[in-house]
C-alpha cells in the first residue's frame, strides 16, 4: 500500500510541476503584453516549484526498495593486481617504434 501512496505521489509531483512550468510561461506572456521588462519569476511559483520537486523526490525515494552499497562484497572477489589492470590505455602504434627505429639504424 505505501508504494501506491508513493507512486501517486510522484504523479502528483509530476503534474505539480507541469501547472508550475505552465504558470512561468503564462507570466511572461502577460509580461509581453503588457510591455513590462522581465526581471524575476514570482514567489508563488518558485515555492510551487520547491514543493512539486520535494513531492516528487518523496515519492521516488519511497517507490523503491533502496539497498546499501557494499564495496566489500563485489571487492572481495577480485585480486589486487587486477585494480591497476586497464587494456582500454594499451596502445601499440606509438612514437616508440620510430624512436627505436632511430636507434637501430644509428
Amino acid at each position: 500500500m505505501k508504494k501506491v501512496i508513493a507512486q501517486f505521489l510522484c504523479f502528483i509531483g509530476v503534474v505539480v510541476f507541469l501547472h508550475t512550468v505552465y504558470s512561468a510561461l503564462q507570466h511572461r506572456k502577460y509580461l509581453r503584453l503588457t510591455d513590462q521588462p522581465f526581471e524575476r519569476i514570482p514567489n508563488d511559483i518558485v515555492f510551487e516549484c520547491i514543493v512539486s520537486l520535494v513531492i516528487f523526490s518523496w515519492g521516488i525515494i519511497n517507490t523503491q526498495i533502496l539497498t546499501p552499497i557494499k564495496v566489500s562484497t563485489h571487492l572481495a572477489k577480485k585480486s589486487f593486481d587486477s585494480f591497476a589492470y586497464t587494456p582500454n590505455f594499451t596502445v601499440f602504434k606509438n612514437r616508440g617504434q620510430y624512436i627505436n627505429s632511430l636507434l637501430n639504424d644509428n
